[in-house]
């Protein structure tokens, strides 16, 4: 871990070995947060960290009486969750004539359940959390029109749903979806009400991270609606992981089809773009995690890698230097426009060729050569982190990477 103060004074710790791992223009935006008036002791930022819209991903940043709505982002909830199955790959083998047509057949009747890109559900999808008013009024229409519809849905960029099997050959599934565009609307919506406060107060603040203040409404209106996006992004994963254990054990061994229903009881889940009030040093302060987890002592969490690179599961030492946090992946080591640019389509076959998983053209940007280390990224958070599980991927499904926003 190094430090450094920003020109304004501002402390930094990034868990990396020195400052030339981070990009110039990451650095500039570090200095840009470090100009918020509100920090409380410093900004965290993970081994992941890479630019971002705003903030970068990667951030823990810990803020006195305000809440800033562009650092949380907008996938607010974004996050993983994951289900062992407790089958062993090998008892796959023994049961299945041919794997590659077991996971083919796996594959097909999971998209056939679980829409991804743009493609949404025709009819509303039921959830008791759908019963709410937003305080942000313009988007509860979002919430009615299009969140039903969206609701177990993958959508596209980064997001996927992957089988995967771990250090003793146990089979898991892990899927890894936000708050679609309901959330995207709300961290708009809020953004542009703390945007135009400013402005009427003639207060000067960092490009792109305007703030609401905890002395006006709209800061407990922002948490209440940010609330239930977070809600939202787990409801949504929980089904996704749902269909596509259940998809599983329907070719498997259909007798043990009902064993999705202990998902939800038995599964793992993590969210990495959020703010909530926590307690640190003995002041209550709103920390915003931006493509960063909580890691609390003995708290399980979920560091994925890549399509062709590991995933881990860990669990959190709750080390106060990071307020109690961790990365939530392995954090892109080239833009995805530089990765259309450079990566040929050759190498990005040849780095999936140990998986099932087809090396769609229109997916280049999420090559496993896109991403950092994720054994570098680990070992740099052991003092954040104990790793539990090392998972291997099987076979990812990812959506239209067009969809990356929706």
């Amino acid at each position: 871990m190094v430090e450094f103060r920003t020109s304004g004074g501002t402390l930094i710790k990034v868990w990396v070995d020195n400052l030339e791992e981070i990009e110039t223009l990451s650095q500039q935006q570090l200095h840009q947060m470090g100009g918020l008036p509100f920090i409380h002791q410093h900004i965290a930022v993970m081994p992941d960290v890479h630019l971002g819209k705003g903030a970068v991903i990667g951030s823990v940043v810990p803020a006195k009486d305000a809440v800033v709505p562009n650092i949380v982002g907008v996938d607010i909830g974004c996050g993983i969750s994951a289900y062992n199955t407790g089958v062993r790959r090998e008892q796959l083998n023994e049961e299945v004539d041919g794997e590659l047509q077991f996971w083919r057949t796996w594959e097909k009747a999971a998209l056939q359940e679980i829409p991804v890109g743009f493609n949404w559900f025709k009819k509303n999808q039921p959830w008791d959390g759908f019963n709410i008013d937003l305080r942000a009024k313009p988007i509860q229409t979002y919430l009615e029109e299009r969140a039903r519809l969206q609701l177990g849905t993958l959508g596209g960029g980064n997001h996927f749903v992957e089988a995967q099997t771990d250090e003793n050959g146990r089979i898991w599934f892990m899927v890894h979806s936000g708050s679609r565009h309901t959330g995207y609307r709300i961290a708009e919506y809020y953004n542009r009400q703390a945007e135009e406060l400013l402005a009427r107060s003639k207060t000067k603040y960092p490009t792109h991270l305007a703030y609401l203040s905890a002395d006006n409404r709209l800061f407990d209106d922002y948490l209440h609606d940010m609330g239930w996006a977070v809600r939202f992004a787990l409801e949504n994963r929980w089904r996704m992981l749902e269909r596509a254990v259940e998809r599983f054990f329907d070719l498997f061994d259909s007798d043990r089809a009902d064993d999705a229903a202990s998902v939800r009881t038995r599964g793992i889940n993590i969210h990495h773009n959020f703010a909530r009030i926590e307690n640190h040093g003995g002041e209550s302060v709103v920390v915003h995690r931006k493509g960063a987890t909580s890691a609390q002592d003995g708290e399980i969490g979920i560091i994925p890698g890549s399509m062709a690179t590991p995933s881990y599961i860990v669990k959190g030492r709750g080390n106060p230097d990071s307020f109690r946090s961790c990365s939530h992946g392995s954090g892109r080591v080239m833009s995805r426009t530089k990765a259309r640019k450079t990566i040929d389509q050759s190498d990005y076959e040849n780095a999936l060729a140990h998986t099932y998983t087809r090396p769609a053209r229109g997916y280049v940007d999420e090559a496993p050569q896109s991403y950092k280390n994720i054994h570098e990224v680990i070992q740099r958070q052991i003092d954040l982190i104990e790793p539990v599980h090392t998972l291997e991927p099987i076979i990812t499904l990812k959506g239209d990477p067009r969809a990356a926003d929706d």
